[in-house]
Protein backbone atom coordinates (compact mmCIF):
# COMPACT_ATOMS: atom_id res chain seq x y z
CA UNK A 1 0.00 0.00 0.00
CA UNK A 2 1.24 3.50 -0.76
CA UNK A 3 0.99 5.86 1.83
CA UNK A 4 1.89 9.63 1.77
CA UNK A 5 3.61 10.55 4.94
CA UNK A 6 5.55 13.91 5.21
CA UNK A 7 8.82 13.06 7.46
CA UNK A 8 10.17 16.24 7.53
CA UNK A 9 9.74 20.43 6.85
CA UNK A 10 12.75 22.59 5.81
CA UNK A 11 13.55 25.01 8.41
CA UNK A 12 12.78 28.88 6.53
CA UNK A 13 15.33 30.70 7.60
CA UNK A 14 18.03 28.41 6.25
CA UNK A 15 17.18 27.61 2.55
CA UNK A 16 15.93 30.42 0.49
CA UNK A 17 15.16 28.36 -2.69
CA UNK A 18 13.59 25.90 -0.35
CA UNK A 19 11.02 24.32 -2.31
CA UNK A 20 11.43 25.43 -5.58
CA UNK A 21 12.51 22.12 -7.00
CA UNK A 22 10.73 18.93 -6.50
CA UNK A 23 12.79 15.46 -7.01
CA UNK A 24 10.98 12.23 -7.58
CA UNK A 25 13.64 9.44 -6.64
CA UNK A 26 12.50 5.56 -6.59
CA UNK A 27 14.67 2.74 -5.18
CA UNK A 28 15.85 4.65 -1.86
CA UNK A 29 16.15 1.59 0.34
CA UNK A 30 19.99 1.12 -0.39
CA UNK A 31 22.67 1.46 -3.03
CA UNK A 32 23.09 3.86 -5.73
CA UNK A 33 19.29 5.22 -4.55
CA UNK A 34 20.44 5.54 -1.25
CA UNK A 35 23.46 7.45 -1.83
CA UNK A 36 21.18 9.91 -4.10
CA UNK A 37 18.54 10.15 -1.50
CA UNK A 38 20.92 11.53 0.76
CA UNK A 39 22.74 14.02 -1.34
CA UNK A 40 19.02 15.35 -2.20
CA UNK A 41 18.56 15.60 0.38
CA UNK A 42 21.48 18.06 1.87
CA UNK A 43 20.41 20.30 -1.17
CA UNK A 44 17.32 21.51 -0.33
CA UNK A 45 14.21 21.37 -2.29
CA UNK A 46 11.37 18.69 -1.84
CA UNK A 47 12.55 15.62 -2.29
CA UNK A 48 9.93 12.44 -2.65
CA UNK A 49 11.38 8.99 -1.74
CA UNK A 50 9.57 6.10 -3.22
CA UNK A 51 10.12 2.89 -1.87
CA UNK A 52 9.45 -0.10 0.22
CA UNK A 53 11.12 1.36 3.57
CA UNK A 54 11.70 5.25 4.99
CA UNK A 55 15.02 6.76 6.43
CA UNK A 56 15.31 7.60 9.92
CA UNK A 57 18.33 9.20 9.17
CA UNK A 58 17.54 10.92 5.87
CA UNK A 59 15.12 12.40 7.44
CA UNK A 60 17.63 13.94 10.22
CA UNK A 61 19.67 14.89 6.84
CA UNK A 62 16.60 16.60 5.49
CA UNK A 63 15.91 18.48 8.60
CA UNK A 64 19.59 19.59 9.14
CA UNK A 65 19.87 20.57 5.66
CA UNK A 66 16.37 22.86 5.07
CA UNK A 67 14.73 20.26 2.64
CA UNK A 68 11.35 19.53 2.51
CA UNK A 69 10.99 15.41 2.75
CA UNK A 70 8.44 13.47 2.03
CA UNK A 71 8.47 9.26 1.51
CA UNK A 72 6.04 7.14 -0.59
CA UNK A 73 5.81 3.56 0.83
CA UNK A 74 5.21 1.19 -2.35
CA UNK A 75 6.35 -2.29 -3.29
CA UNK A 76 6.66 -1.88 -7.18
CA UNK A 77 5.62 -5.80 -7.50
CA UNK A 78 2.13 -4.70 -5.88
CA UNK A 79 0.19 -3.41 -9.14
CA UNK A 80 -2.30 -1.51 -6.90
CA UNK A 81 0.29 0.31 -5.12
CA UNK A 82 1.99 1.47 -7.91
CA UNK A 83 -0.99 2.63 -9.24
CA UNK A 84 -2.12 5.04 -5.40
CA UNK A 85 1.59 5.82 -5.62
CA UNK A 86 0.83 7.10 -8.90
CA UNK A 87 -2.13 9.40 -8.08
CA UNK A 88 -0.02 10.99 -4.84
CA UNK A 89 3.01 11.42 -6.94
CA UNK A 90 1.02 13.23 -9.18
CA UNK A 91 -1.03 15.44 -6.14
CA UNK A 92 2.52 15.95 -4.92
CA UNK A 93 3.43 17.55 -8.65
CA UNK A 94 0.90 19.94 -9.08
CA UNK A 95 0.99 20.84 -5.73
CA UNK A 96 4.38 22.07 -6.16
CA UNK A 97 3.61 24.01 -9.21
CA UNK A 98 0.40 25.60 -8.29
CA UNK A 99 2.49 26.91 -5.60
CA UNK A 100 4.35 28.99 -8.21
CA UNK A 101 7.50 26.60 -9.02
CA UNK A 102 8.53 25.42 -12.09
CA UNK A 103 11.55 23.11 -11.99
CA UNK A 104 10.56 19.00 -11.34
CA UNK A 105 12.63 16.21 -11.60
CA UNK A 106 11.95 12.62 -11.87
CA UNK A 107 14.72 9.95 -11.40
CA UNK A 108 13.85 6.28 -11.86
CA UNK A 109 16.29 4.09 -9.48
CA UNK A 110 14.69 1.21 -8.59
CA UNK A 111 15.43 -2.45 -10.30
CA UNK A 112 16.14 -5.89 -10.32
CA UNK A 113 18.78 -8.35 -11.51
CA UNK A 114 17.15 -11.48 -11.70
CA UNK A 115 16.21 -14.02 -12.47
CA UNK A 116 19.77 -14.95 -13.23
CA UNK A 117 19.94 -18.08 -16.45
CA UNK A 118 20.37 -18.82 -19.32
CA UNK A 119 17.38 -18.67 -21.95
CA UNK A 120 16.63 -22.20 -22.00
CA UNK A 121 16.51 -22.09 -17.76
CA UNK A 122 13.82 -19.10 -17.99
CA UNK A 123 11.11 -21.25 -17.18
CA UNK A 124 9.96 -18.91 -13.82
CA UNK A 125 7.14 -17.31 -15.46
CA UNK A 126 6.38 -15.40 -12.04
CA UNK A 127 9.94 -14.30 -11.64
CA UNK A 128 10.35 -13.20 -15.61
CA UNK A 129 6.94 -10.96 -14.79
CA UNK A 130 8.47 -9.47 -11.83
CA UNK A 131 11.04 -8.44 -13.32
CA UNK A 132 9.51 -6.43 -15.98
CA UNK A 133 6.98 -5.31 -13.62
CA UNK A 134 10.11 -3.38 -11.65
CA UNK A 135 12.22 -2.48 -14.07
CA UNK A 136 9.94 -1.32 -16.96
CA UNK A 137 6.01 -1.22 -16.52
CA UNK A 138 6.11 0.24 -13.17
CA UNK A 139 8.61 3.48 -13.97
CA UNK A 140 6.73 3.56 -17.58
CA UNK A 141 2.85 3.59 -15.60
CA UNK A 142 4.76 6.30 -13.08
CA UNK A 143 6.04 8.16 -15.71
CA UNK A 144 2.45 8.82 -17.85
CA UNK A 145 0.31 10.44 -14.59
CA UNK A 146 4.23 12.36 -14.18
CA UNK A 147 4.13 13.66 -17.49
CA UNK A 148 0.26 15.20 -17.30
CA UNK A 149 0.68 16.51 -13.41
CA UNK A 150 3.75 18.16 -14.55
CA UNK A 151 2.48 19.66 -18.05
CA UNK A 152 2.72 23.12 -16.65
CA UNK A 153 6.37 22.25 -15.33
CA UNK A 154 8.33 24.75 -17.15
CA UNK A 155 11.86 22.31 -16.61
CA UNK A 156 10.85 18.99 -16.40
CA UNK A 157 13.68 16.47 -15.97
CA UNK A 158 13.45 12.58 -16.21
CA UNK A 159 16.48 10.22 -15.59
CA UNK A 160 15.98 6.67 -16.08
CA UNK A 161 18.48 4.52 -14.61
CA UNK A 162 19.78 2.11 -17.73
CA UNK A 163 22.71 -0.48 -17.90
CA UNK A 164 25.31 -1.32 -20.38
CA UNK A 165 23.14 -4.53 -20.56
CA UNK A 166 20.56 -3.14 -22.45
CA UNK A 167 23.12 -2.04 -25.19
CA UNK A 168 25.58 -4.87 -24.79
CA UNK A 169 24.31 -8.55 -24.68
CA UNK A 170 25.35 -10.99 -21.76
CA UNK A 171 24.76 -14.39 -21.39
CA UNK A 172 22.71 -15.32 -18.21
CA UNK A 173 21.07 -12.09 -18.05
CA UNK A 174 18.38 -12.59 -20.92
CA UNK A 175 15.66 -10.82 -18.65
CA UNK A 176 17.66 -8.32 -17.41
CA UNK A 177 18.84 -7.33 -20.64
CA UNK A 178 15.67 -6.75 -21.81
CA UNK A 179 14.11 -4.73 -19.88
CA UNK A 180 16.94 -2.46 -19.61
CA UNK A 181 16.76 -2.26 -23.34
CA UNK A 182 13.53 -1.51 -23.37
CA UNK A 183 13.72 1.16 -21.07
CA UNK A 184 16.00 2.84 -23.38
CA UNK A 185 13.90 2.71 -25.85
CA UNK A 186 11.09 3.85 -23.87
CA UNK A 187 12.97 7.07 -23.09
CA UNK A 188 13.51 7.57 -26.90
CA UNK A 189 9.61 7.56 -27.62
CA UNK A 190 8.97 9.87 -24.62
CA UNK A 191 11.64 12.30 -26.42
CA UNK A 192 9.99 11.75 -30.30
CA UNK A 193 6.99 12.60 -28.25
CA UNK A 194 7.41 14.88 -26.41
CA UNK A 195 10.38 16.93 -28.53
CA UNK A 196 12.38 16.22 -25.76
CA UNK A 197 16.42 17.73 -26.00
CA UNK A 198 18.66 20.17 -24.03
CA UNK A 199 16.92 23.69 -24.73
CA UNK A 200 13.23 22.29 -24.74
CA UNK A 201 10.89 21.91 -21.73
CA UNK A 202 10.80 18.32 -21.17
CA UNK A 203 14.24 16.55 -21.49
CA UNK A 204 14.64 12.85 -20.96
CA UNK A 205 17.64 10.21 -20.72
CA UNK A 206 18.08 6.64 -20.15
CA UNK A 207 21.45 6.47 -18.47
CA UNK A 208 23.79 3.83 -17.47
CA UNK A 209 25.54 4.19 -14.51
CA UNK A 210 28.51 1.97 -15.07
CA UNK A 211 29.57 -0.98 -12.91
CA UNK A 212 29.10 0.55 -9.06
CA UNK A 213 29.78 -1.36 -5.73
CA UNK A 214 26.34 -2.36 -4.38
CA UNK A 215 24.18 -4.94 -3.42
CA UNK A 216 23.03 -5.77 -6.96
CA UNK A 217 27.41 -6.53 -7.44
CA UNK A 218 27.40 -9.07 -4.42
CA UNK A 219 24.10 -11.08 -6.23
CA UNK A 220 25.73 -11.38 -9.72
CA UNK A 221 29.09 -12.49 -8.09
CA UNK A 222 26.73 -15.28 -5.66
CA UNK A 223 25.76 -16.03 -8.94
CA UNK A 224 26.04 -20.47 -10.40
CA UNK A 225 28.81 -19.38 -12.96
CA UNK A 226 26.52 -22.16 -15.38
CA UNK A 227 23.59 -19.57 -15.26
CA UNK A 228 26.30 -16.24 -15.38
CA UNK A 229 29.22 -17.35 -17.54
CA UNK A 230 30.61 -14.22 -17.22
CA UNK A 231 30.54 -14.02 -13.23
CA UNK A 232 34.08 -14.23 -13.24
CA UNK A 233 34.80 -11.03 -14.72
CA UNK A 234 32.32 -8.92 -12.44
CA UNK A 235 34.73 -11.14 -9.37
CA UNK A 236 37.59 -10.09 -10.60
CA UNK A 237 36.24 -6.02 -11.07
CA UNK A 238 35.46 -6.62 -7.62
CA UNK A 239 38.84 -7.73 -6.69
CA UNK A 240 40.82 -5.35 -8.29
CA UNK A 241 38.65 -2.47 -6.64
CA UNK A 242 37.01 -1.53 -9.92
CA UNK A 243 33.73 -1.01 -8.80
CA UNK A 244 33.14 2.64 -8.49
CA UNK A 245 31.22 3.48 -4.73
CA UNK A 246 27.27 4.36 -5.23
CA UNK A 247 28.04 7.96 -3.71
CA UNK A 248 30.69 9.15 -6.36
CA UNK A 249 28.21 7.59 -8.91
CA UNK A 250 25.47 9.23 -7.59
CA UNK A 251 27.46 12.95 -7.43
CA UNK A 252 28.04 12.11 -11.32
CA UNK A 253 24.49 11.47 -11.92
CA UNK A 254 23.05 14.22 -10.31
CA UNK A 255 25.65 16.48 -11.71
CA UNK A 256 24.77 15.25 -15.53
CA UNK A 257 21.16 15.77 -14.21
CA UNK A 258 21.25 19.20 -13.35
CA UNK A 259 23.50 20.11 -16.73
CA UNK A 260 22.69 22.49 -19.50
CA UNK A 261 23.22 19.16 -21.81
CA UNK A 262 20.95 16.87 -20.21
CA UNK A 263 18.86 15.46 -22.49
CA UNK A 264 20.73 15.91 -25.88
CA UNK A 265 22.09 12.57 -25.48
CA UNK A 266 18.77 10.12 -24.96
CA UNK A 267 21.01 6.86 -24.62
CA UNK A 268 23.61 8.34 -22.27
CA UNK A 269 26.29 6.46 -19.65
CA UNK A 270 27.88 8.13 -17.42
CA UNK A 271 31.36 6.88 -18.15
CA UNK A 272 31.10 9.27 -21.28
CA UNK A 273 31.32 12.66 -19.66
CA UNK A 274 34.62 14.21 -17.84
CA UNK A 275 34.17 15.20 -14.25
Amino acid sequence: MAILIPLSRPASNKVSDVNTRLTILTGTTRGLGAAMAAQLASQGGHLVTVARSASAPLAQLAQDSGTALTHVFIDLLDAGAVERAAIELAALTRAHLAAGHTRVRVIHNAGVVGPIAMAHQLTDLHAINQAFQVNIAAPIFLTAHLLTAASLAADLRIMLISSGAGRSPTAGWGVYCATKAALDRYAQVIALEQGASSDTRVRVASIAPGVVDTDMQATIRGSDPDNFPARDRFMDMHTLHQLISPELTAQRLLQVLDSDQFGAQIIDDIRQHSF
